[in-house]
């Protein structure tokens, strides 16, 4: 049963309600992780490499497992940039990324996820300049989603992540705005709980999310 504050869309009915309960979950899994926690909703798509006139330069790898790739790319350029930081003595704070996404399929039957990803509002404060490559939020996560279609051309590929307009929101457990920002949050997520535009097969998964996991901390 989802909680009280989950607000849901009603204009996306009718919705998988399984869905919906663990998007609740995922909320506040990730706020157990972090007090102060940053919710970035965006759209991953995959390349036109067939379309002629392409400029991909390699063959995408599209198999089943493409969003753990994604997750663990990602976890691997947040723990490299620590250390980075550690180097040069800054101070650092754990960041335990948790997720939630939902595959779907336009209008020409081609797949593409929407994700909401979590992290420590102390490590990451927005995405950054991402339009400049550089260590911020934006570029690993263009990066990551790169690195796990296997293509090497991040700068030609970098529209393959979309990041949705008004697509930041800051949870604060301790804040006096903590309830309005969560219902907001949740209204936003209750999109990916719809039933239409999913396909239900047991070889591919229409939705997933994060599972407890022990935080590791520096």
């Amino acid at each position: 049963m989802i909680s009280e504050q989950f607000i849901i869309n009603k204009r996306h009915a009718p919705f998988n309600e399984r869905y919906l309960i663990r998007l609740d979950k995922t909320i506040n899994l990730a706020l157990s992780y972090h007090l102060r926690t940053m919710a970035v909703v965006l759209a991953l798509r995959f390349p036109d490499y067939h379309d002629i006139g392409d400029t991909v330069i390699s063959t995408p790898d599209m198999s089943t497992g493409v969003f753990s790739r994604f997750i663990e790319a990602l976890n691997a350029r947040i723990e490299a940039y620590q250390h980075r930081l550690l180097k040069i003595g800054q101070r650092i704070y754990p960041c335990q990324v948790t997720y939630a996404w939902t595959r779907e399929y336009g209008e020409q039957g081609k797949p593409h996820y929407h994700v909401a990803l979590f992290v420590n509002n102390d490590t990451f404060r927005n995405l950054g300049r991402y339009a400049i490559e550089g260590n911020n939020l934006g570029s690993f996560i263009e990066e990551a989603w790169c690195s796990a279609l296997k293509i090497e051309d991040v700068h030609e590929n970098r529209k393959l992540v979309h990041f949705t307009k008004n697509g930041l929101y800051y949870i604060n457990r301790n804040a006096i705005e903590f309830n309005g920002v969560y219902q907001a949050l949740s209204f936003r997520l209750s999109y990916f709980a719809k039933e239409r535009s999913k396909y239900y097969s047991r070889q591919d998964r229409s939705f997933g999310c994060s599972q407890p996991r022990r935080l590791n901390r520096h």
